[in-house]
């Protein structure tokens, strides 16, 4: 195993993925493009959640989120290497991170059941807002109501005057 990390960046005997098999310029940029623009949607996302847990501390299952966010982070750097691996190639490197994206993957896995049936407990925004109608709703009546009560008590108050 040691042997394995003092030779993660040793290309040697590893010919790069240009010369492997008939990648065509057209086939091997198509794989090139398509995986930076994949690395760079997978660090958009986890600066995105990052931001809403910092900002909004509120937010529920935040550790969920950062853990959702990590492994965001290592599928983006696995397609980069894999973008790289046609100059460059060190399959090593490529091994070690799908394996990290694969613990990190079972990791949010296995945080995301165990609070899963918190969050299915969750009321849905649906009935979080019929609710606040239905509060609105009585609240205005209640004011309605109130504001009925004042004019009859005035009503009465003037007529009860006599003689002054």
């Amino acid at each position: 195993m040691i042997e394995f990390f003092q030779h993660l960046f040793d290309t040697s005997g590893f010919p790069p993925r240009w010369t492997c098999g008939r990648w065509t310029e057209g086939h091997g940029w198509l794989h090139i493009v398509s995986d930076v623009a994949i690395a760079a949607a997978y660090a958009a996302i986890p600066v995105s959640l990052l931001y809403l847990i910092r900002k909004r501390r509120d937010v529920p299952f935040g550790p969920v989120f950062g853990l959702f966010a990590l492994f965001i982070i290592c599928c983006g750097l696995t397609h980069l290497v894999e973008a790289s691996l046609f100059w460059y190639p060190w399959y090593r490197l490529s091994g070690l991170l799908k394996a990290m994206t694969a613990v990190v993957s079972w990791l949010t896995v296995v945080a995301l059941w165990r609070v899963l049936p918190e969050m299915l407990a969750l009321p849905g925004l649906a009935r979080v807002n019929r609710q606040l109608k239905e509060e609105i709703a009585e609240r205005r009546q209640a004011e309605e109501a109130r504001r009925e009560s004042e004019e009859r008590l005035q009503f009465v108050a003037e007529r009860s005057q006599v003689g002054y």
